[in-house]
C-alpha cells in the first residue's frame, strides 16, 4: 500500500527460472507492494512453480510474445490494485527503484523508467552505445511527433500506471510483440495522460536476451518501432 493506494507488481516471464525467486521475493518483501503477479508466457522450465512457491500469483498467457505478457500483467494488476508496476524479472532492474515510480504517481498517470542515463548504467549492463542511442533516438521521435514530456528511453519495461488511466488505454493496446513499450507510450499520449520519465538503475542481465544479445535483432526491432511510431502519427 502506498499513500492509501494498493500496489500490484506484474512481471512478464518466459523461462526465468534462474531469476524469478529473487525477483518475486524482493518485491514481495516491500511494505508498499500488496501483490506480485507473474505472467507465465509458456515457460518450459520451473518459472511458474518457483514464482508460486515464493508467494506470487501466477497467471498464464498462452499467446507468445512480450507485448501479450505485459498486457496480461497490466490487466491483472489493474483489476486487483489501484497502482500497477510493470517490471522484468531478469535481474536488470533494482527493487528499490519502485519507490521512485511511486513518488511520482501522486502527480502523474504514467511513470516511465529510463535506462539511458550513464550514471545509472552498471558495469557489464547490456546497454552499449548502439542500444543506448537507439532507445534515445526513438524516444525523441515520439517526443517530437506526439509533443510528450521529455523522453530518453523507448524500451524500458520498468513503469507504473494507475488503474483508471490504464482503463482508458486498455482496449487500444494491440501489440503482442517487443514493440509494446513504445505503443503504450503512444497510447498514453493519444489519451492525454500525464506522464513523466525518470532514471532507474540498469544492472547486468542474468542469462541471455533475444534482443540485447543480438545486434541484428535489435536493429530489426528498431525498424519495427520506427514504422509503428510514424504510422501512428500519420494516421
Amino acid at each position: 500500500m502506498y499513500n492509501g493506494r494498493s500496489v500490484a507488481v506484474a512481471m512478464p516471464a518466459y523461462n526465468e527460472e534462474p531469476n524469478i525467486c529473487d525477483a518475486v521475493s524482493s518485491f514481495a518483501a516491500l511494505d508498499t507492494v500488496d501483490e506480485v503477479i507473474v505472467v507465465d508466457n509458456n515457460s518450459t522450465d520451473q518459472t511458474a512453480q518457483i514464482a508460486r512457491q515464493n508467494g506470487a500469483t501466477v497467471v498464464p498467457e498462452p499467446r507468445q510474445g512480450y507485448g501479450y505478457a505485459c498486457r496480461r500483467g497490466l490487466d491483472e494488476a489493474t483489476d486487483r490494485a489501484e497502482l500497477a508496476v510493470l517490471v522484468e524479472p531478469d535481474g536488470t532492474f533494482m527493487t528499490r527503484d519502485v519507490q521512485k515510480l511511486l513518488v511520482y504517481a501522486d502527480d502523474c498517470d504514467l511513470v516511465l523508467g529510463t535506462r539511458t542515463s550513464s550514471e545509472f548504467i552498471w558495469d557489464e549492463a547490456k546497454m552499449g552505445p548502439f542500444l543506448r542511442w537507439g532507445n534515445w533516438g526513438l524516444a525523441k521521435l515520439i517526443e517530437v511527433l506526439f509533443n510528450t514530456t521529455n523522453l530518453t528511453d523507448v524500451g524500458c519495461t520498468y513503469r507504473l500506471i494507475d488503474a483508471d488511466s490504464y482503463e482508458m488505454i486498455r482496449n487500444s493496446l494491440m501489440v503482442g510483440g517487443s514493440h509494446f513499450s513504445p505503443e503504450m507510450i503512444v497510447r498514453a499520449s493519444q489519451n492525454n495522460l500525464e506522464m513523466i520519465q525518470i532514471p532507474v538503475n540498469y544492472q547486468p542481465r542474468q542469462g541471455e536476451s533475444k534482443i540485447t544479445d543480438n545486434r541484428w535483432a535489435a536493429f530489426k526491432l528498431g525498424l519495427i518501432m520506427t514504422w509503428f511510431i510514424l504510422r501512428e502519427r500519420l494516421s
